[in-house]
């Protein structure tokens, strides 16, 4: 499965976004593939989000929401990846 995602930073917090079907953020399903995507993106919070006519909708394991109210994420450039593909290791050891 490939989906879209980008790089940003919302409020002063660095995420990463993901852009699924608008259906799939949402808690249940959005929570499956919130855990697919964590390993592309260790250090990373992550959120899914809806860009649509009247708002985004977002869904993630914090308050979303919150953070891309008044943000404008329709422009961000993005890449995609593929799920089904595992993530490259870091280039970096971890932190600690």
């Amino acid at each position: 499965m490939k989906l879209e995602v980008a790089l940003a930073e919302l409020k002063g917090v660095r995420v990463a976004l993901a852009f699924p079907p608008p259906a799939w953020v949402a808690p249940g399903v959005g929570d499956v593939l919130l855990e697919r995507l964590r390993p592309y993106f260790p250090t990373l919070p992550v959120m899914l989000v809806a860009v649509q006519k009247h708002g985004v909708r977002a869904h993630a394991a914090f308050q979303a929401q919150a953070l891309v109210d008044g943000a404008d994420l329709a422009h961000l450039p993005r890449t995609t990846i593929d799920l089904d593909v595992p993530p490259l290791p870091p280039d970096e050891p971890p932190p600690f």
